[in-house]
């Protein structure tokens, strides 16, 4: 029998593995219209330059706030654009055009990463925002009606309760009801008991959004326009970047718009670690001035808004952000850094199973798979440091026997949840002591 021999020494198959597109969200921003552009009712359109959003705008709703919220934004620069989102004209208010939003978010999830709201959305107090309930009374065998008072003029919130043994432990809004301008009376009718009391408390329909996308894991944000009395009322609110513009600033400054700028311009890479915000310029924008100011610069600076002064102490005449943090407090750098690792690790395992179910060996649920997805968590967290999105990442796995004798029904349906990440994020300085110790001799 004849013997085919070929010169061919080495036969060589080669796999393709597809890499994820990296995730441009953390640089998707929308300046938020009310009727004040020519497109579509809750339709957006991406602009580069200031003429691409001038090109859009109708002659109505915020219009002119639009083109001043434009006109800041690319003053700091083209290096990154932004998106204009087109709500509709509300005419029943403030509070409409809000809900607008909510519901857009909603719809929408996962599109934008902060949106710069409208000037008039500043807090405008008069929504029941939560209620205590001060005695849960007893003897209640159904939940009783929960009745608010009615306002001057708007709508009457509403409300259920919930009871646990006999009492009543917590009520839920159902609607915060719009016009009020003092806390109304909540009472409690029906359900066999007695007792019941509560107070309600008001908030504005824009705390009541932001602090609906508070979560650490949530990755989005509102850059907000308010005052040195309104700053505290979005205090602790993890979602809320506020600012306060001067007392000689021209109405036709948007400042806010340049924090937005200096928010969506970071791009994080070996080359260009990410920079803490507080202390970036900022341009075409008016800083305070000192005298005159300092209670008011204190109390916004206290209260964790954001304004700008100039970098003066420092020898230096550019405008600067002061002090480039969320309204709970943290450096907005140690947030976008935290959004970051989450937003890359999960497209990067993600990515690993999809094309694991397309390789040869396949990526499979056992000890082998689950140290192949570490090891990508990992590799993901090194570079979050390396990028100075982190000071630290720590990644665990609950190995394959364990999880799965602590879990049998998880190992059938294909779900592992042993993957956990100790994270510390990255922060810049805000406060130097220098102290000093003069001697005389």
């Amino acid at each position: 029998m004849a013997t085919t021999i070929t010169p061919r020494i080495v036969n060589l198959n080669a796999k393709v593995t597809k890499a994820p597109t990296p995730s441009q969200l953390q640089r998707s921003g929308a300046l938020v219209s009310v009727g004040g552009t020519t497109l579509t009712t809750d339709t957006y359109q991406f602009c580069g330059q200031l003429s691409e959003v001038e090109g859009i705008l109708s002659s109505s709703g915020n219009y002119a706030e639009l083109k001043d919220m434009a006109t800041t934004f690319f003053a700091q620069g083209n290096t990154v654009g932004v998106y204009v989102l087109e709500l509709g004209s509300s005419a029943t208010g403030t509070d409409a055009e809000i809900a607008l939003l909510e519901a857009w978010i909603t719809s929408n999830p996962d599109v934008f990463y902060a949106f710069l709201v409208p000037s008039a959305w500043d807090y405008s107090k008069d929504e029941v925002g939560s209620v205590i309930v001060s005695a849960g009374g007893s003897g209640y065998t159904s939940a009783p009606s929960v009745t608010f008072s009615a306002p001057t003029t708007g709508t009457t919130a509403t409300g259920t309760a919930i009871i646990q043994n006999g009492a009543v432990v917590a009520v839920t809004v159902t609607d915060p009801g719009s016009g009020y301008t003092s806390a109304p009376t909540v009472t409690f009718s029906g359900g066999a008991g007695t007792g019941a009391t509560a107070t309600a408390n008001l908030a504005s329909a824009l705390h009541i959004l932001t602090n609906n996308h508070a979560s650490p894991t949530s990755k989005l944000y509102f850059f907000v326009t308010t005052s040195a009395t309104n700053v505290t009322n979005y205090a602790a609110i993890k979602s809320v970047v506020s600012f306060v513009a001067a007392p000689t600033a021209p109405s036709t400054e948007f400042g806010a718009a340049a924090l937005l700028y200096q928010w969506l311009v970071n791009n994080p890479g070996a080359a260009n670690p990410l920079a803490p915000t507080s202390y970036r310029y900022v341009y075409g924008v008016t800083p305070w001035e000192l005298t005159g100011n300092s209670a008011d610069i204190n109390a916004v600076l206290t209260a964790y808004g954001n304004l700008f002064l100039t970098g003066a102490e420092g020898g230096i005449s550019d405008t600067c952000i002061f002090k480039g943090t969320t309204m709970d407090g943290t450096q907005m750098s140690w947030w976008y850094g935290v959004d970051w690792f989450q937003i890359q690790v999960k497209q990067d395992l993600a990515s690993a199973i999809l094309n694991g179910s397309n390789s040869n060996p396949p990526l499979l649920y056992d000890q082998h798979g689950i140290n192949a997805l570490l090891s990508k968590a990992q590799k993901r967290g090194n570079t979050a440091v390396t990028y100075g999105c982190a000071l630290s990442v720590d990644v665990t796995a609950i190995d394959f026997y364990t999880y799965t004798g602590d879990n049998p029904g998880d190992y059938t349906a294909g779900i592992y949840n042993g993957l956990a990440a100790t994270m510390v994020g990255q922060n810049g300085f805000l406060t130097i002591e220098f102290n000093l110790d003069a001697v005389q001799f």
